[in-house]
């Protein structure tokens, strides 16, 4: 699906101390005890450009509720990272179908919505770091059901890929609600908290790049009951959320190339193309 050359990329994670596009690597062992609860630093496009070349790679899988509330999604993404203005970015669904795919060269983005659309070929904003922001909205989006009662026990500092981390352990803790002189259900507890789900469980751990402040490698797993809804209608059962992501820094640019020709329509002013007409996503 992407174009970056795989002998290139292997060799750029070989030097990187990691496995091929899709692997997952184990997550280092922490045996030290709780040290204290703190928040790690936000994370930024700064903060992920500070790593340098890198490879992305995340996965997201929700088992939706019988009622459809929070219907299941899955997905897998991938981001090869050379620098600023050159990256190539794929997203796939289930069926590894592209569902948004970039590449970009300098002052030329390609894009497409699908494994058999042709990229439009666009005028890239020069130091544009929005495909950062994509990859970093995930894990706010997997960790907002939750609220505030996302907590992070800070471990003793390991090490991922040869880099220092700040290990985090996470956890779920009780909802912080206004004073009140009756006992409440769970599900009264998330309305006075203003959520519009009631959270169950969570669990994860989460390596901090202590020099950039980025996380290196996450991964979570939560489960929550929908709250419920207008329409009153009552769901019974739980809605489970697993995610991983891992940013793995490579000692050399990879290679970014362009899609084949006969594989691009440029875009021009007033033109829609056939695509488009029909929604642009198969």
């Amino acid at each position: 699906m992407t174009r970056v050359a795989i002998s290139a990329l292997l060799g750029l994670l070989a030097l990187a101390g990691c496995g091929g596009p899709g692997t997952q690597q184990p997550a280092p062992t922490v045996d030290s005890p709780l040290v204290t609860l703190e928040r790690p630093p936000p994370n930024s496009p700064g903060t992920v450009r500070g790593l340098g070349s890198h490879l992305f790679e995340a996965t997201y899988d929700r088992r939706g509720d019988r009622l459809g509330i929070h219907p299941s999604k899955e997905w897998t993404a991938r981001l090869v990272w050379a620098e600023l203005d050159y990256y190539e970015y794929a997203r796939m669904g289930p069926d590894g179908e592209v569902t948004a795919e970039e590449v970009r060269l300098g002052s030329a983005l390609y894009r497409r919505t699908s494994s058999t659309a042709p990229y439009r070929k666009l005028q890239g904003t020069p130091g544009d770091s929005i495909i950062l922001l994509r990859t970093l909205s995930p894990w706010e989006g997997v960790l907002s059901p939750f609220g505030d009662q996302v907590v992070y026990e800070r471990l003793q500092d390991s090490t991922v890929q040869g880099r220092p981390v700040r290990v985090y352990k996470l956890s779920l803790g009780p909802p912080a609600l206004p004073p009140s002189d009756r006992p409440l259900t769970p599900e009264a507890a998330a309305r006075l908290s203003g959520m519009t789900v009631t959270p169950i469980s969570l669990s994860g751990l989460v390596y901090v790049d202590i020099e950039t402040g980025n996380r290196l490698l996450a991964e979570v797993e939560g489960r929550y009951v929908p709250v419920r809804g207008a329409n009153l209608r009552e769901p019974t059962d739980e809605v489970l959320v697993t995610y991983r992501e891992s940013r793995s820094p490579t000692q050399l640019p990879p290679d970014i190339v362009a899609p084949p020709e006969d594989e691009v329509v440029e875009r021009r002013p007033g033109i829609i193309l056939p695509r488009e007409r029909t929604g642009g996503r198969r």
